[in-house]
């Protein structure tokens, strides 16, 4: 590193284009940022019709056309000057913010590493403006014609600026970004009408409508119907918007959507609010779809804590979790979501009644003497299974896998007379020579699954079944194009899914012994497993067959019959690693004769 000399560390004022392109990496950090700016813009000026052009993932081309108010000449200039704005005139504007965007720092920093191309047409006259900034500087002042309204184009995002350019992601991860905060706007803005144009095609035009026609619009047609309405008024705050069903619970927490004064934010005591509310009847690893709006006192909220202005204070943050949770919980009350627990506690003729109902179907009938009658001529042929072999001679397993030996059947003979039982309809449990091995019938069949998946997509010979009827799925613009980035790899895994016009596609055909009656839902799983596996799994190919894995296998709570468990254990134990799942899980555990003697207190 190089030291400065005195003369070189002097204090001196930068240079207004470096002042400007500074500001940009608080403001602007990707493409889609200019997009929020752009549109808030468009909102503020009172358009009721967007739309938005993107090319290259909007690094190439980002242009938003809206039929707002727009401007004369002498504003036009003004408005790419930094701090130059017409949303507040004093520090008590401040308090009180009702518009989105204030600061005045967008059009600068945006201007600053792009090249800008502004057409604008005040309302009531029949000509306007045409600017040219490059870098910051306008280069070009001229008249024009047209509608009343705003088009602005970014061209050569961070051009200028190479070291933060080579920082974006590819086109498709950047117009998924774009394409997020699109679906905020058109959530809070159902009266606007938005048109998305995305590489010469439209993507989506949304009509103007009201506020659940516009939930169904952007998150799909599967959550009609499935809607539960949100309302109250309080002297804090008033709440609307909609909580999903639990049949369009989703795997990730992409469907939630809370709103500010129709701002978009993020509040995680907010967000725990509305979870709580559900209570514990949330299945564990679902996420509830929700939309929620709070009206808020400007004066009580602060929305200038952060530049992207997604994070704010409130003044009452416990009292407003409260009212919160209560808003959505008697929500779910009032439409009999939620089924109410009894108080009484069953009697001991009832637990026992219970106990026995819950024993495997051929121990359902016996008395305790015949069940153990059973048991000892059931190990009278103990089964004699192995584990894979080592590969060389004189190769030992790992340590902690001897163990399983016991329990792993001959390949080249399944055995079919083990003892097997299934445990709550979670876990297979079977007597071994050491003591008893406990297998999560889940992570069993992810690692059988990822493995079957893995070869497919290399060698491209993975059979289909047809379904007898075609499934018809309509998705989001989001998960359409992760579907897009990954169907070539789906396809060899087995399934068959075909366009049907715009962001529709039809499923002809599903992985061969893929349960039949689930597909929608495999998919849209998958979609989701596939999306939390961004940062931590780089390659594609491993992040479907993983995805795959974990939402095609059995769950826990499937009642599996004696044949089945048996076939899942010969599966399982044909795999090159049958200890332990994708994601790294134990497969199974043991529990030695010894652990048991000494629980009993046996001597």
């Amino acid at each position: 590193m190089r030291i400065l000399s005195s003369a070189e560390q002097k204090i001196r004022v930068l240079p207004e284009n470096l002042i400007n392109k500074i500001a940009a990496g608080e403001v602007i950090d990707r493409p889609a940022s200019v997009v929020k700016e752009l549109v808030e813009n468009s909102i503020d000026a009172g358009a009721d019709r967007i739309t938005v052009i993107i090319k290259g993932g909007g690094k190439s081309l980002i242009q938003v056309i809206d039929n707002g108010a727009g401007m004369d000449e002498e504003n036009a200039i003004m408005s790419f000057q930094r701090h130059a704005t017409s949303k507040i005139t004093s520090y008590q504007d401040m308090e009180r913010i009702t518009t989105l965007g204030f600061r005045g720092e967008a059009l600068a920093s945006i201007a600053s590493i792009s090249r800008v191309e502004m057409k604008t047409v005040a309302t009531g006259e029949i000509a306007g403006t045409s600017l040219l900034i490059e870098g910051g500087v306008i280069q070009k002042i001229d008249k024009t014609g047209g509608n009343p309204g705003t088009s602005i184009a970014v061209k050569n995002i961070f051009y200028n600026t190479p070291a933060r350019r080579k920082f974006l992601r590819a086109d498709s991860t950047e117009y998924r970004y774009i394409l997020n905060v699109l679906n905020r706007f058109t959530l809070a803005y159902p009266e606007i009408g938005f048109t998305l144009i995305n590489e010469g095609n439209q993507v989506y035009d949304l009509k103007p409508t009201f506020s659940e026609e516009r939930v169904v619009d952007v998150l799909g047609s599967r959550v009609q119907g499935n809607l539960i309405a949100v309302q109250d008024d309080t002297a804090l705050a008033k709440i609307t918007g909609f909580v999903g069903g639990f049949d369009i619970m989703r795997k990730s927490r992409n469907d939630q959507y809370l709103f500010l004064n129709r701002r978009y934010i993020v509040d995680r005591t907010i967000n725990y609010a509305i979870s709580a509310a559900f209570g514990d009847t949330i299945p564990k690893g679902l996420y509830p779809l929700y939309v929620i709006f709070l009206e808020i006192d400007p004066e009580r909220v602060d929305v200038n804590v952060h530049p992207t202005k997604t994070e704010v204070k409130f003044a009452d943050q416990q009292s407003l979790f409260s009212v919160v949770r209560g808003a959505v919980k008697r929500a779910l009350t009032r439409d009999e979501v939620i089924p109410e627990m009894s108080s009484q506690r069953p009697s001991f003729e009832d637990m026992r009644a219970r106990f026995r109902s819950s024993l495997p179907d051929e121990l359902h009938h016996f008395s305790p003497d015949q069940m153990q009658m059973n048991f000892d001529k059931s190990t009278s042929h103990p089964v004699q299974p192995s584990a894979p072999m080592p590969s060389q001679p004189g190769q030992e397993l790992p340590p902690d896998e001897s163990q399983y030996q016991a329990a792993a059947p001959q390949r080249s003979q399944p055995q079919t007379s083990a003892v097997v039982w299934q445990l709550h309809n979670k876990y297979i449990l079977s007597q071994i020579k050491s003591g008893l091995v406990v297998i999560d019938q889940h992570v069993a069949h992810e690692r059988i699954l990822y493995e079957k998946a893995k070869k497919s997509i290399e060698q491209n010979a993975a059979p289909s079944q047809q379904l007898l009827f075609p499934q018809t799925i309509e998705l989001t613009p989001e998960d359409f194009e992760y579907l897009v980035e990954i169907l070539p790899f789906l396809q060899k895994i087995g399934f068959v899914i075909k366009s049907f016009g715009g962001r529709t596609v039809v499923m002809e055909g599903v992985p061969a012994g893929l349960k039949i009656g689930s597909e929608n839902k495999i998919l849209l799983d998958i979609i989701d497993e596939y999306k939390t596996k961004q940062s931590s799994e780089i390659d594609v190919r491993e992040r479907v067959a993983k995805s795959f894995a974990c939402r095609s296998a059995i769950m826990a709570g499937e009642k599996l019959t004696t044949e089945a468990m048996n076939s899942l254990i010969d599966q399982l134990f044909a795999t090159e690693n049958p200890y332990f799942c994708p994601h790294g899980r134990p497969v199974m555990i043991t529990i030695s004769i010894d652990e048991l003697d000494k629980r009993f207190d046996r001597k």
